[in-house]
């Protein structure tokens, strides 16, 4: 059960989606899965609405396939945004990269978990995208660590890909997370951030926007999923 005070954080593996599952899914969900081209995409897709809709019910004492969770975009009406659970005063935020999938679940305040995997990629083309001038990554880690420390921040805020990465400051890899500059908020919105470890090969982070620390509780996704 979730406290006023803490944040739930559950990791699991596409391996662990099992075809019953899908009878949890909305119409909604299951269609937007479907739009997926790949077969993994698709699974993660399934997986992460599962997962909340397990976790919600769990808190809330309801259902799963009862939860109401809406994901209407505010800038164009789709239902593709960031997940919210109206009228329940939890936040959510699921993540994906790879095999791993992620869900978050608060009460605190508004919730960003993000997880990359650590890829052979072109550092110095998404550097451009991702850093800003005075910051630099001299390796795939520091790189995917300030990677998932910003995505995190800006799916916390809800502003997306409408905030430019580069725009938003955090502290080198080797330091404590904290959040120094955000696009037009003098210092930024407050905000916890915490860097996260789900699997070997992977970087991942949680902000919440809250002032003060926010215990943080990892589970596996198969305690829901069982």
């Amino acid at each position: 059960m979730i406290v006023d005070s803490t944040c739930l954080v559950w990791w699991a593996a596409i391996a662990d989606y099992q075809a019953g599952h899908d009878r949890l899914l909305s119409d909604v969900e299951t269609q937007r899965a479907e739009r997926m081209h790949r077969a993994d995409d698709r699974t993660r897709q399934r997986l992460g609405a599962v997962l909340l809709r397990l976790a919600a019910g769990s808190v809330l004492g309801e259902p799963p396939e009862r939860v109401r969770v809406e994901r209407t975009c505010p800038r164009c009406s789709a239902p593709h945004g960031r997940p919210v659970l109206p009228g329940t005063g939890l936040h959510a935020s699921i993540t994906h990269s790879g095999d791993v999938v992620g869900l978050a679940l608060t009460a605190v305040a508004p919730v960003g978990l993000d997880v990359e995997r650590i890829a052979d990629v072109d550092l110095d083309g998404l550097a451009r995208m991702v850093l800003h001038p005075d910051e630099s990554a001299p390796d795939g880690d520091a790189f995917f660590t300030y990677w998932t420390r910003k995505e995190a921040v800006v799916k916390a805020t809800g502003d997306g890909l409408a905030v430019p990465l580069t725009g938003v400051r955090v502290t080198p890899p080797a330091q404590r997370p904290e959040l120094l500059a955000y696009p037009g908020r003098d210092g930024g919105p407050p905000a916890y951030l915490l860097d996260l470890r789900p699997a070997d090969g992977y970087r991942a982070a949680l902000a919440v926007l809250a002032r003060n620390p926010v215990p943080v509780v990892e589970s596996p996704g198969t305690d829901l999923l069982a």
